[in-house]
């Protein structure tokens, strides 16, 4: 135990890794606020979430904190404590935020305004939008301070179902989370197939290059 809480809170360049960890999650959230209103669709988990915290008539902050914190329960009490950590709270708590916050900064600016936007401009963009919210996606897998709750949970059903390879369990789990935002309304678009698709490598190739930043 006391090795996993060194392993999370007492790692070198520890001040550095929360920077990035908190730059990482705020612009994990104004991407998600870009990709809703452009409409091409969000990651995996944004679309569940956004689909249930529009159901519900909740902010997406407000809707991901509660299903997160319930989600980051069940990590508790299976004892997996190895996947907590002060970003399993940065993801709870900042994405959905910062993606409502951008979403008043937006609406205050008057831009993406999805009521005006033609292709063009919601493509323009898209591509510069999609690269940040992948880059910005590695660097908090990289500051290693702990699992979104979201991501612990394929994460330990992996552990426990060894004859299934985890990335059959995590495109399962992202498929499922994708079907449930779309039956609640959710849009579902190439942000979705890309980051299922493509988010992996792009994490292995910033891991490789940037992993000494924190040694």
């Amino acid at each position: 135990m006391q090795k996993i809480i060194r392993h999370l809170f007492c790692q070198p360049h520890m001040a550095r890794r929360i920077v990035v960890l908190i730059l990482s999650v705020t612009i994990m959230g104004a991407c998600v606020s870009v990709f809703d209103r452009i409409q091409f669709g969000t990651d995996p988990a944004s679309v569940l979430n956004l689909g249930v915290a529009n159901k519900l008539h909740m902010l997406l902050g407000t809707y991901q904190m509660l299903f997160y914190g319930a989600l980051l329960i069940v990590v508790m009490a299976m004892r997996q404590w190895e996947f907590i950590g002060l970003g399993s709270i940065a993801n709870m708590v900042l994405v959905g935020y910062s993606k409502d916050l951008f979403d008043v900064i937006f609406s205050g600016l008057n831009i993406l305004n999805r009521d005006t936007m033609g292709m063009t401009e919601r493509v323009c963009w898209l591509v510069p939008t999609l690269g940040v919210f992948m880059v910005a996606v590695a660097f908090y897998m990289v500051v290693e301070l702990g699992s979104g709750p979201y991501d612990a949970i394929p994460q330990i059903i992996s552990k426990y179902v060894k004859k299934i390879p985890y990335a059959v369990i995590r495109m399962i789990y992202d498929l499922s989370a994708i079907a449930i935002g779309w039956l609640l309304g959710s849009t579902v678009g190439v942000v979705s197939i890309v980051t299922g698709f493509f988010l992996g490598p792009i994490i292995a190739a910033i891991a490789k290059k940037f992993r000494p930043w924190f040694a």
